[in-house]
C-alpha cells in the first residue's frame, strides 16, 4: 500500500484499537496562567460518544506545574508554554471547508455501533468492505467509517508546548513541540505534552533509549542497556518519570509486555530494545475535540488524525496543496491522582 511503511507488531499492538470518550457532565476549568480564547466555540460533533457508568474516583485539589515538576523524583525536562492560539495546518496542507470522512478503529461492529449511537446493520452498509477492513493479527477493524454525514472538524484553541531534555545526546530527541488543549491547565497540558515526547522519541516511532551499549549476554529479549547520554540510565529515574507522567495502569500495562520496551537490569540498569516503525505518509496533522470532565472524574477528549485518502494524493513532493479528507478518532484520557493529572490513554496520532 502506497499510505504506510513496515512497523513494528510490538508498537502496533500498544496502540490498535482504543475507544471513544464518555458523554460530559462538567466544563473543564478555564486555565489562569493564560489569556482566555476568544475565538467563537465549536459546534459538537456530530457523532457524539456513548455514556459509559463508571465508579466515580476521589475528588483531588488542583496541583500546580511547578508542585507536580519539583515532586517528580527525576531530573524532568524543561518546558516553554505558548499563548492560546487556532491550531495551525503543517506546509503545505489547508484545512478542508467541506467536512470529512470520519472514521474508528475498533475491536468489534458492536463497539463501534455502541460508541457511535448507531448499529451494526448500518456501519456494515458505510463499509462494503467491512470484512477486508478486520486484520486477524491486531484483532481489530481499521478505519471503519462511522456516519454518513460528513464531520466538521473543531477548531478549538491549542497551547504549543515544547519539552527539551538538554541532557540527552541525540540533538533530535532532546525536543519535542507539539499542541494540546488550551482549556487544559498548566499541569494538564505538561503531562500530555511529556507523553508525546516519550512516546515519539522512545516508545511509538522508535523504541528503545539511545545511545546503548551492548550487553556480554543477551538477557532474554534484551541485548542493550541504556549508556550515558540516553534520556535515563537508572531505572529507578526512569520509574518516576513514566509515574510522573503516566497513570499506574499504563505504567504497568506497557511494562508486562512481551516483550516489554524496558525493563531493570543490574545495578538499576535499564535494559532496552532498539526499533523503529514508520508513519502514514498521508498524515496532515492532528485536531482536538474539547476536553471533557467524566462521570469518573477523568478527563477524555477526541484526538482526530487526518489523513488524505484520495487516490489523486502523490505525496509531499510536489507543491501542491495537499487537503485531508478523513479523519480517525482516538481517545485520549487524563486521570486524577493527588498529585496531579496523569496520562491514562493516548496513541499517537501518526
Amino acid at each position: 500500500m502506497k499510505k504506510n511503511f513496515p512497523i513494528l507488531v510490538s508498537l502496533v499492538l500498544l496502540t490498535a484499537c482504543a475507544s471513544a470518550p464518555a458523554d460530559s457532565v462538567a466544563a473543564t476549568p478555564v486555565p489562569t496562567e493564560t489569556p482566555a480564547p476568544t475565538a467563537e466555540p465549536t459546534p459538537e460533533p456530530t457523532a457524539t460518544p456513548s455514556p459509559t457508568p463508571a465508579p466515580t474516583m476521589a475528588v483531588y485539589d488542583e496541583v500546580s506545574f511547578d508542585d507536580w515538576r519539583d515532586g517528580a523524583g527525576c531530573t524532568m525536562p524543561d518546558y516553554t508554554f505558548s499563548a492560546p492560539h487556532k491550531p495551525q495546518p503543517q506546509e503545505q496542507v489547508t484545512w478542508p471547508t467541506d467536512g470529512v470522512t470520519l472514521c474508528y478503529n475498533a475491536k468489534t461492529l458492536e463497539e463501534a455501533a455502541e460508541i457511535f449511537h448507531t448499529t451494526v446493520e448500518n456501519l456494515k452498509e458505510l463499509n462494503p468492505d467491512w470484512q477486508d477492513k478486520y486484520s486477524r493479527a491486531i484483532g481489530c477493524y481499521w478505519a471503519l467509517k462511522v456516519q454518513a454525514d460528513p464531520y466538521t472538524l473543531p477548531m478549538n484553541n491549542v497551547v504549543t508546548v515544547t519539552v527539551n531534555a538538554p541532557w540527552v545526546e541525540g540533538y533530535y530527541d532532546r525536543t519535542e513541540v507539539c499542541d494540546v488543549p488550551a482549556s487544559l491547565d498548566k499541569q494538564a497540558r505538561a503531562v500530555l505534552a511529556s507523553a508525546y515526547y516519550f512516546q515519539y522519541h522512545w516508545w511509538g516511532m522508535h523504541a528503545g533509549f539511545m545511545p546503548y551499549e551492548k550487553l556480554d549476554e543477551p538477557v532474554g529479549f534484551f541485548n542493550y542497556r541504556a549508556a550515558d547520554g540516553a534520556f535515563y540510565t537508572k531505572f529507578s529515574e526512569f520509574g518516576s518519570f513514566l509515574h510522573t507522567v503516566y497513570s499506574d495502569a499504563w505504567v504497568d500495562d506497557m511494562l508486562s509486555m512481551d516483550p516489554a520496551p524496558f525493563a531493570e537490569g543490574e545495578n538499576d540498569t535499564i535494559l532496552t530494545l532498539d526499533g523503529d516503525r514508520g508513519g502514514n505518509i498521508a498524515y496532515c496533522g492532528h485536531l482536538f475535540t474539547e476536553p471533557e470532565l467524566q462521570p469518573d472524574g477523568s478527563l477524555a477528549f477526541w484526538q482526530l488524525s487526518l489523513t488524505c485518502e484520495s487516490d489523486d494524493f502523490k505525496g509531499w513532493a510536489g507543491e501542491e496543496t495537499i487537503v485531508p479528507d478523513t479523519a480517525t478518532v482516538t481517545t485520549v484520557r487524563l486521570v486524577p491522582t493527588e498529585n496531579g493529572w496523569r496520562v491514562d490513554v493516548l496513541e499517537l496520532p501518526n
